[in-house]
């Protein structure tokens, strides 16, 4: 990539990861974050999402060619459901039915009682202390992906 043999302080790269092998591709970020650490500034255009998620401080999704949400990552899932799993010996008490708690689901499994749901950001750390004080064996806390977020903002206004 011949734009990252100069000494910039501006890069903007649109798709720069189309065509690479998954070697070139995982060169390609380390570079990237050394230029970012020594100070230079990188505009990233890309449909990769993983990637935008690994390399970008703040993402901009554009409809249409109209911004529709700006900001960190942490900014973009701040007003997002955020998916929780547990694993429990009997599964979880209380949760169902609880303010901000969705789509509650319990399965059996021969490791125990698998709980799936989704919580809103304003009261999961309430809801995520309630279900860690039940002891469960595994306990996975996810916030929505980059691409989820893009999704969402494209399926509110299809």
């Amino acid at each position: 990539m011949a734009a990252l043999a100069t000494d910039a302080r501006l890069y903007v790269l649109d798709e720069p990861t189309s065509g690479l092998d998954p070697l070139m591709e995982a060169r390609f970020q380390v570079t990237i974050r050394e230029l970012a650490d020594a100070g230079r500034t990188v505009l990233l255009s890309s449909h990769i999402l993983d990637e935008v998620e690994a390399l970008c401080d703040r993402v901009t999704i554009i409809r249409s060619g109209r911004t529709v949400s700006n900001g960190t990552l942490a900014q973009l899932r701040a007003n997002t459901d955020t998916t929780v799993l547990a694993t429990t010996a009997a599964g979880l008490h209380g949760i169902r039915g609880r303010a901000g708690v969705r789509d509650f689901t319990e399965e059996l499994h021969p490791d125990g009682t698998h709980s799936t749901f989704t919580v809103s950001g304003s009261t999961m750390a309430e809801v995520v202390e309630h279900v860690a004080a039940q002891g469960p064996h595994s306990l996975v806390v996810r916030p929505p992906t980059l691409d989820e977020l893009f999704l969402a903002e494209y399926g509110e206004h299809s």
